[in-house]
């Protein structure tokens, strides 16, 4: 049978632990709540990205989105003629 002492030695031991993890759940939990913080404040600047992205093309006219999407077209031909060369 285990002698008193060492009883005490891995009671000890147990809370030492327990204090330990403890520790690192209130760690983990207020690294949550920044991360989560942080991930609204991402979620705010992708939305008012979007926005102004969906308020450039509001501004286009038709012909103008026509073109432009020409031009992009024409880049994204050039980019692929080149990586078929290498």
């Amino acid at each position: 049978m285990e002698s008193e002492h060492e009883i005490n030695r891995e009671v000890e031991q147990f809370y030492l632990l327990l204090g330990q993890l403890r520790k690192q759940i209130v760690q983990l939990k207020q690294e949550n709540r920044e991360l989560r913080a942080e991930n609204e404040q991402l979620q705010e600047q992708t939305g008012q990205q979007e926005n102004n992205r969906e308020e450039v093309f509001s501004v286009l006219g038709e012909s103008e989105r026509i073109a432009l999407r020409h031009q992009i077209d024409g880049l994204i031909a050039k980019i692929d003629r080149h990586l078929e060369g290498l």
